[in-house]
């Protein structure tokens, strides 16, 4: 069974795999609160939605094409916002504000300079 190119030419669509990732996050995370692995908690079930989304996005961008910037900038800000609920109580938030604004920063300097050539 083959997969059938969209018009742009990629495998699958953006919101195609977002969307399973997003459900399989919710269904993980409905698992371990049901079986009382840990307590509710909104900011680890923010975390649990989106980290995985955030990884996916970056994950994606190597395969976007002419948008590779785009989805590589929202993917590293959702994954860092997945960081800070996730770690809320052990890695300061601001901490991870910082590194997410240097490495944006590094991401918009190598797209303009990749975009120069």
């Amino acid at each position: 069974m083959e997969t059938k190119p969209t018009s742009s030419g990629k495998p699958f669509d953006y919101g195609i795999g977002a969307l399973a990732v997003l459900v399989i996050s919710i269904g993980v995370a409905a698992i371990i609160y049901a079986l009382g692995m840990i307590p509710f908690n909104i900011l680890y079930f923010l975390a649990v939605i989106f980290g995985p989304l955030g990884v996916y996005t970056l994950v994606y961008s190597f395969i976007a094409g002419k948008e590779a910037t785009y989805y590589l900038v929202w993917g590293t800000i959702m994954f860092a916002v997945g960081i800070i609920f996730g770690l809320y109580d052990v890695v300061s938030w601001i901490l991870v504000l910082g590194v997410l604004v240097i490495v944006i920063a590094i991401i918009g300097l190598a797209a303009y300079w990749k975009g120069k050539k």
